[in-house]
């Protein structure tokens, strides 16, 4: 896998380019290969979603770098339960749970990083 990536736009009225929303195929294979499986719970890479963990809509780029693997449960989890994700420096997601699971919103490695064994080679 290649460290090149192409930015695609799409522009929605003229003179006003937009970088596009949706992960391509190939950004979603990137993010099988390196997440696994959902980061929250383990659930299988084909079974997952591809979240902005900047949002879209607040700027965040459609990118591996913004990208990560989340069950349709986990990612509400993130929209709507005050569960928060970032990049670490380690170039892998990283969960916050919100206070009610731990109060002191200590991060959480990726599900594949902390249960590696357990998982299966392909998603």
């Amino acid at each position: 896998m290649g460290k090149s990536a192409i930015k695609l736009t799409v522009s929605t009225f003229p003179g006003e380019p937009q970088s596009k929303r949706l992960f391509t195929a190939s950004q979603r294979r990137a993010l099988f290969e390196r997440d696994r499986c959902c980061i929250k719970c383990g659930a299988p890479a084909s079974r997952t979603q591809a979240h902005h963990i900047a949002h879209w809509s607040d700027g965040g780029a459609t990118d591996l770098a913004n990208g990560c693997l989340l069950c349709a449960s986990c990612h509400a989890d993130v929209h709507h339960n005050g569960w928060d994700v970032y990049m670490g420096p380690d170039v892998h997601p990283w969960l916050i749970p919100p206070e009610v699971v731990d109060r002191r919103r200590r991060p959480i490695p990726a599900y594949n990083r902390r249960f590696a064994d357990e998982l299966p080679n392909a998603a």
